[in-house]
């Protein structure tokens, strides 16, 4: 039994005297106040614990108070309130767990609670509510859901659309379906499909042994709009092509489509269609002639005049054919656009021709994705234009002359070993020159070479390509003769054979010159060139 504050003398449990509160009453005041012992000094002895309060004591058990009235205290004298301080009991030991536990317990349903809406949803239905309970004050309510924005749709292309209209392009042209051909067309644009349905005419001319358009490239603009607008942009299509005879493998041309969508689900139009290097079937409405070794095409209005040029070319091709001493892999047949119109012939070259120019030729690329034989060729074919109607190009010489002339870049063209390669112009000028001169030779000279030869200013070396290709067309001319003079002495020097393998050898490796040279000739350049400058001023 815990101690009782006070000593050890006990009173007998009797009424409690005036002024005093009952045992109960005290043991329960005592058990409200803070667990500090707290000793009251009282007037007179302490009463002994009641028999209730001393049972419990011992059992631990915590008995009901059972109030008791004080009596009311006399009316004369003073009095004193007097109360015995009773040490504050704590639950039985055996319950100790019990309320720890109950408590954690407790606490952690309430942290829960506050963390997780939906159990604090629960204990909100078990909590008495009044009816104008309001959340505590540190808690928020739950914000509201933010919606999922809706994507805006964006207008596009898909490259696989670009590579099935190019497709469909090549499928209509083999076909002859022209129509279908002009289906991406844009039809608010009459010009452009005029101009789409020419070209298709003109193609369906050539006897192609394949023909199929194929997408490239973006080159400019966007294939994605930010929004449902429009979007466009610029794409490169190549048309792959061969056309036998005249190429020995398939060549590419090179196409810029303009693509347009107007908004989101529109067709997908082409708006637009240029090339940089135009050829003959973009550039006006054609006839063609063909002969053995030529097909030559020429505008509609020209169709009068053309079997007759195509005879005339067919004439200068089967001459360099036989004149032929190199390998067997050239051309054997020939494109040509005869065209006696200044703009188109300016046009076909890619811009004005530079003053002079009466007829080229246009070596083609190969497709780079071709490997068939001599897949490391680089150049497929040739293109000549010719301007019939060029000062001095009436006549049936002239004519077959300078047929012969650009007939012979085509038949060196495929040795190139890249469409820009560097090859002294004394090689590729003289070369053709000396084809076109070859049954003139001994007969008639260039009069301005021979006067320039004759004269003190000639210095007696092979001329540069400055001289060649320079600003004054009368001096270009001249150097041009001299040009073909070099490979006339080689000619007649060492044999047409030697002189052939060494024009080939310097197309395909143009810094080879000299190396090539003392092959062909056993000399030096130096000496080369001084014994050609002897032999020239003889013969002219």
């Amino acid at each position: 039994m815990a101690d009782e504050p006070g000593g050890d003398e006990q009173e007998p449990v009797g009424e409690p005297r005036a002024g005093e509160l009952p045992a109960q009453q005290a043991d329960s005041t005592a058990q409200a106040a803070t667990p500090v012992t707290e000793q009251v000094t009282p007037s007179a002895a302490t009463p002994a614990a009641s028999p209730a309060v001393a049972t419990a004591a011992a059992t631990g058990a915590i008995p009901t108070p059972t109030p008791t009235l004080a009596p009311t205290p006399a009316l004369a004298g003073t009095f004193q309130l007097t109360a015995t301080a009773r040490p504050l009991r704590g639950p039985h030991p055996v319950l100790i767990p019990v309320v720890v536990l109950g408590a954690v317990l407790l606490l952690m349903l309430g942290l829960v609670g506050f963390a997780n809406p939906g159990v604090r949803e629960v204990l909100d239905t078990t909590r008495p509510h009044t009816s104008a309970a309001a959340p505590p004050a540190d808690v928020a309510p739950p914000a509201p859901a933010t919606p999922t924005p809706t994507p805006t749709p964006r207008t596009e292309i898909a490259v696989d659309e670009i590579k099935a209209v190019a497709t469909a392009q090549g499928d209509a042209l083999r076909a002859g379906d022209v129509d279908a051909f002009l289906a991406p067309y844009d039809p608010a644009k009459p010009e452009l499909l005029a101009e789409r349905r020419r070209a298709f005419a003109n193609l369906r001319l050539i006897p192609f042994t394949r023909s199929l358009f194929r997408w490239e490239r973006i080159t400019s603009g966007s294939l994605s709009a930010r929004d449902g607008g429009p979007v466009k942009a610029d794409v490169s299509i190549e048309f792959v092509h061969q056309i036998p005879g005249v190429d020995l493998a398939p060549a590419v041309q090179t196409y810029r489509w303009t693509v347009t969508r107007e908004t989101v689900g529109a067709p997908l139009r082409i708006t637009a269609v240029t090339d940089d290097d135009p050829q003959a079937w973009d550039l006006a409405e054609l006839v063609k002639v063909e002969r053995p070794h030529v097909i030559l095409l020429a505008a509609v209005v020209d169709r009068a005049k053309s079997a007759q040029w195509a005879d005339r070319a067919e004439t200068a091709a089967k001459r360099d054919l036989a004149l032929w001493k190199g390998p067997a892999d050239i051309p054997s047949r020939f494109l040509v656009f005869a065209s006696p119109d200044p703009a188109t012939f300016g046009r076909a070259y890619g811009g004005d021709a530079p003053n002079g120019t009466v007829a080229f030729c246009s070596p083609v690329l190969r497709d780079r994705y071709d490997s068939g034989a001599d897949a490391g060729r680089p150049i497929a074919g040739s293109r000549i234009t010719w301007d019939t109607d060029a000062k001095g190009m009436g006549a049936y010489d002239a004519q077959t002359g300078v047929m012969r002339h650009e007939m012979g870049h085509a038949l060196m063209a495929g040795f190139s070993g890249t469409r820009a390669a560097r090859v002294p112009l004394w090689v590729v000028e003289g070369f053709a020159e000396y084809l076109e001169w070859a049954d003139l030779f001994g007969d008639y000279y260039a009069p301005d070479a021979r006067e320039y030869v004759r004269g003190r200013s000639f210095p007696g070396k092979i001329p540069t390509d400055d001289q060649i290709y320079g600003d004054d067309p009368e001096t270009n001319g001249i150097n041009y003769h001299l040009s073909m003079t070099v490979i006339r002495y080689m000619v007649d020097k060492y044999g047409a054979a030697k002189t052939y393998t060494f024009v080939i050898a310097v197309y395909r490796e143009p810094d080879s010159v000299d190396a090539s040279l003392k092959t062909a000739t056993g000399l030096d350049k130096a000496t080369f060139e001084a014994n050609w400058a002897k032999w020239v001023k003889n013969k002219v």
